[in-house]
């Protein structure tokens, strides 16, 4: 049993609406746009362990109500956790975030500085090189004629084609995405545009082992690394399910050096970038087994079902109501800051 610790706490969990984006019919999304969105098994669970753990909790799905039912209750709400992902924006992951520094309520996950620039892989990469932490070769593509700024020695090597603005393993796969040819490659870019006008990455393709780190809590302390493997080494949408764990996730020891460039690198560029609360940062190996930066996951996923991140707290001795018991603290630790102040003199009085 569980001790109720956080009784009283007025919690509200939004999340994007699954039922009514499949009854819309204005637009034709794509069909991966809800990739990255929880189940409704996912949803489901965390609204009870945030009932465990005593929180008073309004579930607040994104629909056409959202904002009148904001409007109601956002001057009793405690704190906010957000899983929405949204769709087809650069700032979708910080939607969230801002609205409620607006209206001066505090949020579980980082600030929306995070989630804008860990949204695009390639100003992420620029960031961590400025901070001398090591990532691949890279160059981006927003329109065609790019392509040709690039110097031609980097297609003598393989290379990586992949979305420079989406996550969850969206626009790669192992067939797809891994070239040495500059003909293929320009056909990949050319059908990756189209699908995601916000640009295209190239770089370096690193044949290595994946891993991943994890920060946790106020202090921002880290969770044991975890090596993820998939069957074709290309940890792609395909390997990404909704409705288990597909990936094989272990806890392997790493040498010094490895273990170093990743804990001083994650914990680094996670304070430059303003991370809070939780993060998820994925690097991979090249042939020389020098570890690289991939990306960062500011609103990694916390499915107990199908996330990495809560095995990484398992692995630590973390239960799941223990892991999100310690969100919500760090969160609230937060309530007076400076960026809510305004929203608070002016909002709700």
């Amino acid at each position: 049993m569980v001790s109720k610790a956080h009784n009283g706490i007025n919690l509200v969990f939004v999340y994007d609406d699954l039922q009514k984006f499949q009854e819309q019919t204005d637009f034709q999304f794509p069909h991966d746009a809800t990739s990255e969105w929880e189940s409704q098994k996912t949803i489901d669970l965390m609204l009870e362990t945030w009932k465990e753990l005593g929180c008073q909790v309004t579930p607040l799905p994104f629909n056409e109500d959202f904002f009148s039912h904001w409007n109601d209750i956002y001057k009793k709400v405690d704190v906010v956790h957000s899983v929405l992902e949204g769709w087809g924006s650069l700032s979708r992951e910080a939607w969230v975030s801002t609205f409620c520094e607006m209206s001066g309520v505090p949020y579980i996950g980082s600030h929306p500085f995070a989630h804008n620039i860990s949204m695009k892989k390639s100003a992420l990469k620029v960031i961590a090189k400025s901070l001398n932490i090591p990532t691949a070769d890279f160059f981006t593509i927003r329109h065609e004629e790019d392509f040709e700024k690039i110097p031609k020695e980097f297609f003598m090597n393989e290379h990586f084609i992949k979305p420079d603005c989406e996550g969850s393993g969206v626009g790669i796969n192992h067939l797809f995405s891994i070239s040495r040819s500059k003909s293929k490659t320009f056909k990949n870019v050319k059908i990756l545009l189209r699908d995601f006008p916000e640009g295209v990455l190239l770089e370096k393709f690193l044949p290595g082992p994946e891993f991943t780190s994890a920060l946790l809590g106020s202090d921002l302390s880290f969770l044991p690394i975890a090596q993820i493997e998939v069957p074709d080494g290309v940890y792609g949408l395909e390997h990404k399910s909704k409705s288990y764990m597909g990936e094989k996730v272990t806890f392997p020891k790493l040498d010094q050096k490895t273990l170093k460039i990743i804990k001083n690198g994650s914990l680094e560029l996670s304070k430059f970038i303003h991370v809070q609360d939780f993060v998820r940062i994925d690097w991979k190996m090249d042939e020389k087994n020098n570890v690289k930066l991939l990306e960062v996951n500011t609103l990694a996923g916390l499915s107990y079902i199908y996330s990495v991140l809560p095995l990484m707290a398992k692995e630590a001795g973390i239960s799941y109501v223990s892991l999100m018991s310690t969100l919500l603290e760090s969160a609230l630790k937060r309530t007076n800051r400076r960026e809510f102040r305004y929203g608070k003199s002016q909002l709700r009085k």
